[in-house]
This record gives C-alpha cells, structure tokens and sequence, in this order.
C-alpha cells in the first residue's frame, strides 16, 4: 500500500503541473481523489489485513496514468482548435440589480412549496408520519436494504432537481458577492442551503456532497478569475483542509440524521470506511471474483441509471435486477459496499472496460473544464463541469460518473438555462 500512495502520490503532482496547476482540473480532482483514498487504506492495512493485489495495483496507477495523458491530450487538441476562435472575456463580476434580487425571493418562495410538497408526498407513499422514519424507509427500500414497495409518482425525482439547480445558480451569485464584493447576501443564502438539503429528503447524503464540492469548485473558478489565474494555491490548500476537517464532523453527525447506525463506529473508523476502504473492497474484489460478469443486461453496473431511460427512447425491454455491490468485512472491520469507479467497469467490461471508459471520463471531463475556463463570470458551462468535476472527483468512491449523468442531469441543465434567463434577464426601461 505504501508504493501505491507513493505512486498515486507522484501522479497527482504530476496532474497538478501539467494542468497549470490549477486545482480543479479533471485530472487533478481524478488522481487526488484517489490518493486520498491510498493513504487512507495505507493506514489501515494492519486493521483490514489489507494484502494489495498486484492487479489491483495496475489497475489503479495504469488507469490514473491513462487519465493524466488521455486529459493533457484532450488539452492540447482544444486549444490548437481554439486559437482559431477569439472568445470575449467579461471581467465584471455578476452585479445583483434589485429586480434579481426580488426573483430570487420568488424562486426561495417556490423552493419552499417543494419541500412541502415533498414532504408530503413521501408522508403519503409510505404511510409513516414520522418524517425522518418515512425517509429512511424510503432510502432502505430503494437501496434493496429491506423489502417494500413504494409508489412515488413520475415528477417526484424532477421536484428534488429543481432545488438543487436553484442552489448551484445562487451559490455562484453568493460567493461572487463573497469574494468579489465582500458581501454576504441572505436570499440566495437560502436559495443555496434549501439546495443543499433537499437531495437528504430521498435518505441518502450522496447527492449533497456532490453539491459541496460543486459549490468549492465555483468559488475556485471565481476566486482565480478575479486574479486572472496567477494567485498561489497555498490559501485554496489552507481553505480545502480547514473545510475538509468541518465536514468530516459534519458528514457523521448527519449518518443518525439518515437514520445510520453510529452506536459502534468512531470517527477515525467512520472516515476510514468512507474515504479508504474502496481501496481495500476493489482489492477483494479483483482476488476473489471473475470477470467480466455477464448479467442480464449490457453495462448493467455501470449504466445502472441511464439504461432505463435508454428502454423508454428505444422501446427494449430492461429486466428487473439488482445491483451486486455486496457489503465487506476485512478482518472483522465493516468496509461498506463500494470499491471506486472501477469496479463498475471491472465488472461489466473486464480490464478493456477500464481502458476504454478512462478515456472516455477523461476527455467529457477535460473537454468541458476547458469550456467553463474560456469565458469569465456567470455561465452555464461554468454549472455543468462544477457538477461533473464533483463526480470526478468521486471517483475514488464510486461509479457517481456514470450515476449521475442520466435524465436527472438533462433536467437540471434546463432549468439552469431557464433560470439564467428568468432570474438575469434585464428589465426594460419604462
């Protein structure tokens, strides 16, 4: 485990350099994440009697390998086609008229009617008045935890994207005023926080952690904007491990919120679990299993979530069937049930899975960073790869790439479009 932290170690500063060291490039979110991750199963290799897999040990450098160039690559073919293209750079910040700010009222007023409304629907489908107990039930249910069934209607999942969307639109509008203007500004506070919450309503926390690295990799964007990419990084690092440590505590104590069982875990074994043993799962997964496993269906792990609207667009029919992420014990220590992004791919597609899906993560990631970076202030693009650049980053975790870029995405790219035009729009003048 030590020389793959040391490896891991060296790539990611080798990401860092090639990508001007910029701190939220695909390819630095990719292989810091997993870094992390490295070290995290190094300190617990005696506690997990962790044995690393020589495969395992290739499949995760040659992947990040793959990833840092396939990345620098994609870098270098857009900016040779870019120089034949002027794009314009707006240096001002995004200034809140009145107007917008009284839209942003509106939009915290509708975000309320949602959770509401929400509320109520879960209230309903499960027949539990407690509303904590309802989620959990709903949480378990859909996890395939316990048995039951639940009737959710069709627009439930859309109502819980809206939020989101809201919050990421005001999030960037708040921290512009942060650190542009030196303001702290209420409403799209509160748009950002009812963003942030809303996801824990389905019981799980995932989405939300999306949503703060979302928002980290915003306030980076304008932050170096601001100074036209020459600041030093040595505060965003100081900044990133103070905001790191706060969520750390934060993250377990919201385990009991969802309705986790804390009463036998601490927190060094808490992180553990979620931020190495990925590592160690994968690693079991590689010695102990043979694959490619064929299921019923083509991609099934890893399209776990885009198939069903692909049988919907294409009329085939798409089987039940569950996912087979069983839950680990290494050496007496619950390590939980997932095992990074590659065990999706191992799973369904075998070792050329990996190669070929590295290279397909690392060119939609790289391709809109690059997008997002050419224009300056609020844009669209701006949205769409702080979004993908969480889930990247995630990828030391799970499958969250391929998990989340489904029908749910599209919805959420549309009302970030529409609302860039309902709450930025000028009013004419009378």
């Amino acid at each position: 485990m030590i020389f793959l932290t040391f490896v891991l170690i060296i790539l990611t500063f080798t990401a860092y350099y090639l990508n001007q060291r910029s701190l939220v490039s695909p390819a630095i979110l990719f292989s810091g994440g997993l870094t992390i991750a490295a070290a995290i199963a190094w300190i617990n290799e005696s506690a997990w009697n962790l044995q690393l897999d020589f495969r395992t040990f290739l499949v995760i450098t040659l992947g990040t390998i793959e990833f840092i160039i396939v990345s620098y690559i994609t870098n270098f073919i857009f900016d040779v086609i870019s120089r034949h293209f002027s794009y314009p750079k707006n240096k001002n910040s995004l200034s809140i008229s009145n107007y917008v700010g009284k839209r942003f009222k509106i939009v915290l007023l509708i975000q309320v009617i949602i959770v509401l409304i929400s509320i109520i629907i879960i209230r309903r489908a499960t027949g539990i008045s407690d509303l904590m107990t309802a989620i959990n039930y709903v949480n378990y249910v859909q996890n395939g935890f316990i048995k039951g069934q639940i009737n959710l209607p069709s627009y439930f999942s859309v109502l819980l994207i809206f939020n989101p969307a809201v919050g990421l639109t005001a999030g960037y509008v708040f921290l512009e005023e942060i650190i542009i203007n030196k303001r702290f500004t209420y409403i799209p506070f509160f748009n950002l926080i009812f963003g942030l919450a809303t996801p824990i309503l389905t019981g799980a926390r995932g989405d939300s952690i999306v949503f703060i690295i979302s928002l980290a990799v915003l306030g980076y964007f304008i932050a170096n904007e601001k100074s036209s990419w020459s600041s030093a990084n040595t505060k965003y690092v100081i900044l990133g491990i103070v905001g790191a440590i706060l969520f750390l505590f934060v993250f377990e104590w919201s385990a009991s919120l969802v309705g986790r069982n804390m009463e036998d875990s601490n927190l060094g074994e808490y992180i553990s679990t979620y931020f190495g043993a990925e590592i160690a799962n994968l690693n079991e997964f590689i010695k102990n299993r043979s694959f490619p496993i064929h299921g019923e269906v083509f991609g099934q792990q890893t399209f776990v979530t885009i198939l069903p609207t692909l049988s919907r667009v294409f009329k085939f029919a798409l089987p039940e069937y569950k996912l087979d992420i069983p839950f680990q014990i290494l050496n007496g220590h619950n390590t939980g049930n997932v095992a990074t992004i590659f065990y999706s791919w191992l799973y369904d597609f075998g070792y050329a899975g990996v190669g070929v899906l590295t290279a397909v993560v690392s060119v939609i990631g790289e391709v809109c960073y690059k997008f997002a970076k050419q224009k300056s202030g609020f844009q669209i693009m701006k949205l769409v790869y702080s979004y993908m650049a969480a889930l990247i980053a995630l990828s030391f975790f799970s499958n969250r790439f391929f998990e989340n870029l489904n029908v749910n995405f599209i919805y959420m790219i549309i009302f970030w479009i529409i609302l860039k035009f309902i709450l930025f729009r000028q009013e004419k003048n009378k």
